[in-house]
């Protein structure tokens, strides 16, 4: 401890121990990160320069703004948008899937072990799961139903919608303004 500076008190962490950081309420974005937001959606890859000159702030600016925009969890992450078609994966569908309550911390994990779930959401409604699937053909879609997903412990029935056409597929949806 240097000469001069205050002694901790009983109770204070000891010097090495970092203190929890509080996080500050997140803000919500306005037009330069939503510029900056839709700039890294279209390609993440897109440099910092680039990113600062559409949003008309400086390379420190921007990078700042990422940071932040990623500190406070509105950027969760960096992607890829694939060609599921051109990666074998041709038939896409809807699962909707009926069940008791008790199970569906179990079966929570399950489906997140499947490959074929893109996303899994729990709802509210005629149904208490939607899966989005992709597999390679209809024989690959009618296994993951019949043997795989109607044997989940709980699961009373299925539903499943054939995607014929992706129209649209935003990778991030912007509030109205």
């Amino acid at each position: 401890m240097a000469h001069g500076e205050p002694r901790p008190g009983p109770n204070a962490p000891p010097a090495d121990e970092e203190r929890p950081r509080q996080r500050r309420p997140a803000r919500l974005p306005d037009p330069t990160d939503e510029v900056i937001i839709s700039a890294l959606a279209e390609d993440a890859r897109t440099g910092i320069t680039e990113i600062a000159a559409l949003a008309n702030v400086s390379r420190a600016t921007a990078y700042n703004r990422i940071k932040r925009l990623t500190d406070d969890g509105i950027i969760q992450g960096y992607s890829v948008i694939a060609d599921h078609a051109r990666m074998g994966l041709g038939v896409t569908a809807l699962v909707l899937i009926s069940g008791s309550q008790p199970d569906w911390r179990a079966n929570r994990e399950v489906l997140s072990s499947y490959p074929e779930v893109e996303y899994c959401w729990y709802v509210v409604g005629s149904a208490d799961i939607v899966l989005l699937v992709r597999v390679a053909d209809t024989d690959r879609l009618r296994d993951l139903i019949l043997t795989r997903l109607q044997s989940l412990p709980g699961v009373t029935a299925t539903q499943t919608l054939t995607v014929i056409d992706e129209v649209v597929h935003r990778p991030v949806v912007r509030p109205d303004q």
